[in-house]
């Protein structure tokens, strides 16, 4: 059996990685969900490496996003949505995060930047969707310019 809190502390080889993701995959999905937090609460690095290979269902993705949104700062929320993007798709994470507009602005805020570069292979009507959500963002906060770095409000 792995501990979630060693693993978020230690750097392991290839090898060990491998041995983790069997044992993890084994797991059921609960089991499995319960671990990766654990995991992406010590370090939010390790785990959204852990998110991407552990093969969690699209609830637990959709909960891993939404909290990353809130809790991750301007860098680290590029982290959860390379994280979740295999499993959820590049147009879920982006529903979910233009559901963010009115209620949570700092969660868009903190994706605009990197929104464009993880879409950018993608198809013209997604590019178009960033495009219309930047706009939108613009539109309704002009000069936005929060005070803090994580949450939802600035």
């Amino acid at each position: 059996m792995f501990d979630p809190l060693k693993y978020a502390d230690e750097l392991i080889d290839s090898k060990q990685e491998n041995e983790l993701l069997k044992w993890l995959r084994q797991l059921n999905d609960e089991e499995k969900f319960t671990f990766v937090w654990r995991v992406l609460n010590v370090n939010p690095w390790q785990g959204c490496k852990l998110v991407k290979r552990s093969q969690l269902k699209p609830i637990f993705l959709e909960v891993i996003l939404a909290n990353g949104l809130v809790y991750g700062d301007a860098s680290t929320v590029s982290w959860y949505m390379k994280a979740v993007l295999p499993g959820l798709g590049y147009k879920r994470v982006l529903e979910m995060i233009k559901a963010h507009i009115d209620i949570a602005p700092l969660c868009v805020y903190k994706t605009l930047y990197w929104l464009p570069w993880l879409y950018r292979n993608q198809s013209k009507k997604l590019k178009n969707e960033i495009r219309i959500l930047i706009e939108e963002f613009n539109q309704k906060y002009p000069n936005y310019q929060p005070r803090r770095s994580t949450g939802t409000h600035a």
